[in-house]
């Protein structure tokens, strides 16, 4: 009975983390050079698109140069939109999947490049509206919702993490606090 019990419970912990979800990552690639990408992390299929449709805004400080992947832009739903400021993106684009397909196809790579810009900082960065992805399945596409019509949660879970780099003076900081630690061991 015990070893029915552990077996159980490791089973219970490999599906635990074996969880399928999306991390969206907006790196500082270089100093004021950003990326946003996606990625499903875990899939459980074959992924036909990891991110179909996504909705974002994202606010920040001196934000221009905005650029996204082009398989945003839809043969059937028409081009992904943009606004953009120096304080902010609002963004709306669909990934299309079969049969609606762009005529390039879907963007299926993952992680996906969803983005990039130059800003001095974001902010911060949340979903707006419906944002699924999806694998493939016959005779139509599985779906994977990350994010319902109405902003609430989907099946699928969803991180979004922000890396800027360490302003210097934090590195220094962190530098003097190494050297006087050093110091003190003597």
């Amino acid at each position: 009975m015990k070893t029915f019990a552990a077996l159980v419970a490791a089973g219970v912990a490999t599906s635990a983390s074996a969880q399928t979800e999306l991390n969206i990552c907006i790196e500082e690639v270089s100093l004021g050079s950003w990326n946003i990408t996606a990625e499903l992390v875990n899939p459980t299929g074959t992924i036909l698109a990891a991110v179909a449709d996504l909705g974002f805004s994202m606010s920040g400080s001196n934000i221009s140069n905005f650029s996204y992947n082009s398989a945003f832009d839809s043969d059937f739903f028409g081009p992904a939109t943009v606004t953009a400021s120096a304080t902010q993106v609002d963004f709306l684009g669909g990934n299309t999947l079969p049969p609606l397909n762009n005529a390039a196809g879907p963007d299926s790579s993952n992680p996906l490049a969803i983005g990039s810009f130059n800003a001095d900082s974001v902010d911060s960065f949340s979903l707006v509206g419906q944002v699924t992805g999806a694998y493939t399945g016959v005779p139509f596409p599985i779906i994977l919702t990350y994010q319902d019509a109405n902003g609430g949660a989907g099946d699928t879970p969803v991180n979004i993490d922000i890396k800027p780099i360490p302003a210097p003076a934090s590195a220094a900081l962190l530098g003097l606090g190494g050297l006087a630690a050093a110091r003190r061991r003597r």
